[in-house]
């Protein structure tokens, strides 16, 4: 049994079937004359001996059209991700949606709003509010930095915490080693990880993120290869150029993927940013993300693999009336177009920082796309053709009936933080916005929620592997 998420039916397409033929025969033509910077020698052996052609001195690699097809076939069009907790596994494909949260480097305090590097406790904090909210589907980790931990250990510090603090399912990182520790933790927790690789812009496969798809593919874990150029910068000022890079960048992990395990679990997962070339900033929460995820979840589809975007994302600072309308437009255009894996729970500032109140404002957000997505049910009891030739005109009214009573909350979304109530009774409850709502939500779940704790055996088997990970990493 799987978590149910959302259902896209008919999903909005922004490129023709030619535009799509296109984009492909471009990303064959630049992988098999360009290719792509490998910096791992196994990864370039593994990929020399499946018929690549390989320049071990230049770390340059060439990809023949055949292989790249080859590899495109093994990918699974849906794989499962396994939960500690069973009801809580992701199925990950088709038209099924689901939402995760959003990492930051620092996060952003509920009281004082100012942004503070995490320490463990912090984010064993943040973790629990992800636990605790029912619109995060799944994990990627609140913080990607500790305060309080080595630099070297950090991510599987945070990995441990998420294991730790929440039976959901969690996102891997590949930085600095990390992918070798996180499989083992995940294995001892009796749950898969989704391990997360990430492209270097433009064109490169990086020795640790190498190292990470054959870590997730030869252990069983199914993994995302994501491609983040930003326009005008690290790719092509065009959408259409950028989303050839994009492609790329994902096939030519993916060949590495399955050559390193045929047949294991592939995420297409798109992360193109354009920059504002007026400040030379990333401009995540414009609406050209948004259209590229929906162009993403079209190559996707193409392809016959489980899409993801990471994002929807803000330039906004603070929860505000900014970060609300960026992440909307991001997060409907995402579930809309048929993403699978879409990120919309608390950044803010790109991945500048991570907000519990923002997430508790994008968990409403999610809940309204989700209506969205779940449309409108017909049948003889909803259609109460009965009931209304009953109730008859005016003076006749539907408040007492039992239909009403039976139907009114599953038809409609109550909002959490939203304000309805009438004006004078919203003024002497205090006149409080959404932010101050969603800041006394927040609070008190991270204070009172209690996650399902990991099973003795796998606490010990946890520390032992961070032990190691600290022995093996950190320089005496």
């Amino acid at each position: 049994m799987a978590l149910e998420g959302f259902r896209c039916k008919n999903p909005y397409e922004i490129l023709s079937a030619d535009e799509i033929e296109k984009i492909h025969v471009g990303s064959l033509e630049v992988l098999e004359e360009t290719g792509i910077s490998v910096a791992d020698r196994r990864s370039r052996q593994i990929l020399e001996d499946g018929g690549c052609q390989v320049d071990h001195e230049t770390e340059r690699v060439k990809f023949p059209p055949d292989l790249v097809q080859w590899a495109i076939d093994q990918c699974p069009d849906r794989f499962t991700l396994r939960a500690r907790n069973p009801e809580l596994s992701l199925d990950l494909g088709g038209d099924l949606v689901y939402f995760a949260s959003f990492p930051g480097f620092t996060w952003l305090d509920p009281e004082t709003q100012t942004r503070r590097e995490a320490s463990v406790d912090d984010c064993a904090m943040l973790v629990r509010l992800c636990d605790a909210l029912p619109m995060v589907h799944t994990l990627c980790q609140p913080v990607a930095h500790l305060g309080d931990k080595p630099p070297e250990v950090e991510l599987e510090w945070v990995h441990a915490i998420e294991l730790r603090n929440t039976d959901k399912t969690i996102m891997g990182t590949a930085f600095g080693g990390s992918s070798k520790w996180l499989v083992k933790m995940v294995e001892v927790c009796d749950q898969q990880t989704l391990g997360g690789i990430c492209i270097a812009s433009p064109l490169v496969i990086p020795a640790d993120q190498a190292q990470g798809i054959l870590d997730y593919a030869e252990s069983g874990n199914p993994q995302l290869i994501l491609s983040g150029p930003s326009k005008g910068a690290t790719g092509p000022a065009t959408m259409a150029g950028t989303l050839v890079l994009q492609n790329v960048e994902i096939l030519g992990g993916t060949v590495l993927a399955q050559l390193a395990n045929p047949g294991c679990g592939v995420m297409y997962m798109g992360y193109a940013t354009p920059m504002d070339m007026r400040f030379g900033t990333m401009a995540s929460g414009s609406a050209e993300v948004g259209i590229m995820a929906v162009a993403t979840a079209q190559l996707a589809r193409y392809y016959g693999m489980p899409s993801g975007v990471f994002f929807p994302m803000t330039d906004a600072k603070t929860p505000d009336p900014q970060a609300v309308y960026e992440k909307h437009l991001q997060t409907f255009l995402c579930a809309t177009a048929g993403v699978n894996y879409i990120m919309p729970l608390g950044g803010l500032d790109n991945e500048g920082t991570h907000s519990p109140v923002q997430m508790v404002i994008d968990n409403e957000i999610c809940r309204m796309v989700g209506k969205v997505l779940e449309g409108i049910q017909v049948d003889e009891e909803r259609l109460a053709i009965d009931l209304i030739k009953e109730v008859g005109p005016v003076p006749g009214n539907y408040l007492k009936t039992e239909h009403t009573r039976q139907h009114w909350q599953e038809e409609y979304l109550i909002p959490e933080v939203g304000v309805r109530e009438e004006f004078n009774t919203w003024v002497m409850s205090g006149s409080k916005g959404v932010v101050e709502r969603a800041t006394e939500i927040a609070r008190q779940l991270m204070d009172t929620h209690q996650p399902n704790p990991l099973p003795k055996e796998a606490e010990v088997e946890l520390q032992k592997i961070l032990v190691a990970a600290e022995a093996e990493k950190i320089v005496q």
